[in-house]
């Protein structure tokens, strides 16, 4: 017998040292073990209705494969080549070692250039320039960090992140502290002055599409409390500079509307997309809603937050969320797993069109149930593709096939799959980026 089965609450400390469950949001063990602000939105908005899709006709995919082979786990490279109907193991990878059986605190992509993840077991940050082929080159790596035992792998897929230029890598950890890298020539890392930072609590984070503040849910046990803010120092990135991170005025915002798992920004700058996380099989009870928030852009007030409305999905609770991030685009889709106790399926991939006043409309074409493959997705820089990740466990050998599917994003938001579903003998935290 073959189920998808998802946990999260279990696996905040065996991350860290199991090979094979080694990403925030995934399916592991069979079941039967198993305040308010002023907040005014400015700018020049974004499109109405859906749209903002790239041209792409390829991207990489890496996922961190704690298994590996031998004594050493990998990063594994795959290209989709939509112009030759592929998505296949990148042809001329060689994968650099990781350490074995540790997933590492998530996978993140800079400038479509250079890739990242941080590993508790040796204490470490590794990181990679990522060549026109898909191929990866170490950049200035390993980096010693002795917190990275303290970043918490298993509450999400947002404790590792980057800003919108790439140009700062951030991590939280689960002593409420943020440790700020900025990202130099050929992607090597240098510790921010300043850094790390005293935050009012660890958990998944975030910044608005424009890169000037970060925010931060208290994801602890898959229960959003709050969020909190900050304003992120325009010198930050500047090398030899100190940098900031200075509270907004109200933050931390706490109370039923502002309960996230995770939140997202989008190109604008004037909102975050939202989400508790709410699902029976992980929580007992759904939240079938996603959230936006309006962001203060200038003011005494600038980077608060507001809670402007919500739309329900219909049946299926939100998980995850994946907003496009280039110019112009306003799709939001979002992923799960069915309510059943254990969970037998991923749900249908819902999508959205944010419109410039901040609302959220379900696309006429939504759900997608050929996008069922997963329960995590992310979309390329240039908002073409959708990529739809999750894993099954097979019971009777205990063992676990992840699968990643590759969707065209139509101009109405419609997914489209130009090749079958890949199927991936080992995973965990995955990131994607289009060629340079």
């Amino acid at each position: 017998m073959t189920m998808r089965v998802r946990g999260v609450v279990m696996l905040v400390a065996g991350l860290a040292i199991m090979g094979l469950a080694s990403c925030g949001h995934y399916n592991c063990a069979s079941g039967a073990n198993f305040g308010s602000a002023n907040c005014t939105p400015s700018g020049g908005g974004i499109s109405q209705g859906p749209g903002g899709t790239g041209s792409a006709t390829a991207a990489f995919v890496f996922v961190a494969d704690a298994a590996g082979t031998g004594t050493t786990g990998t990063i594994d490279g795959y290209t989709l080549n939509t112009s030759a109907s592929t998505f296949a193991a990148t042809p001329s990878y060689t994968a650099p070692a990781t350490p074995l059986n540790d997933g590492g605190v998530g996978l993140v992509v800079a400038q479509e250039k250079f890739l990242y993840t941080g590993f508790p077991s040796t204490e470490q940050i590794l990181g990679w320039s990522i060549g026109a082929d898909g191929t990866l080159t170490a950049a200035g790596s390993p980096y010693t960090a002795p917190f990275m035992s303290t970043v918490p792998a298993g509450l999400g897929t947002q404790s590792i992140m980057v800003n919108p230029a790439g140009t700062l890598l951030f991590f939280s950890t689960l002593h409420d502290k943020v440790y700020v890298y900025q990202i130099g020539s050929g992607g090597v890392l240098t510790e921010a002055t300043g850094s790390p930072f005293s935050v009012s609590f660890g958990g998944n984070l975030a910044t608005d599409g424009l890169g000037n503040y970060l925010y931060i849910t208290d994801a602890s046990g898959h229960t959003g409390t709050g969020i909190a803010a900050y304003v992120i120092g325009s010198t930050c990135a500047t090398a030899g500079s100190a940098c900031t991170l200075t509270p907004v005025p109200g933050s931390p915002f706490v109370g039923a509307n502002y309960s996230m798992w995770q939140v997202q920004g989008e190109p604008t700058g004037n909102y975050l997309i939202g989400t508790t996380g709410q699902s029976v099989a992980v929580n007992g009870t759904d939240n079938d809603n996603l959230y936006v928030f309006g962001i203060t852009t200038s003011g005494a007030n600038a980077g608060a937050i507001t809670q402007l409305g919500s739309v329900s999905t219909g049946a299926n609770s939100p998980l995850g969320i994946a907003v496009q991030s280039n110019t112009n685009g306003n799709l939001v889709y979002s992923f799960g797993i069915e309510d059943s106790v254990p969970a037998l399926g991923f749900n249908p991939v819902d999508g959205f069109s944010l419109s410039s006043t901040g609302t959220l409309t379900q696309l006429s074409t939504s759900p997608f149930s050929n996008a069922a493959v997963g329960d995590q997705g992310e979309l390329d820089q240039s908002g073409a593709f959708l990529f739809v990740y999750g894993a099954i466990l097979n019971e009777s050998t205990q063992t676990f096939t992840y699968q990643m599917g590759a969707f065209d994003v139509g101009s109405d938001g419609t997914l489209t799959q130009p090749t079958s579903t890949l199927t991936l003998t080992n995973g965990g935290y995955f990131a994607v980026t289009d060629p340079q």
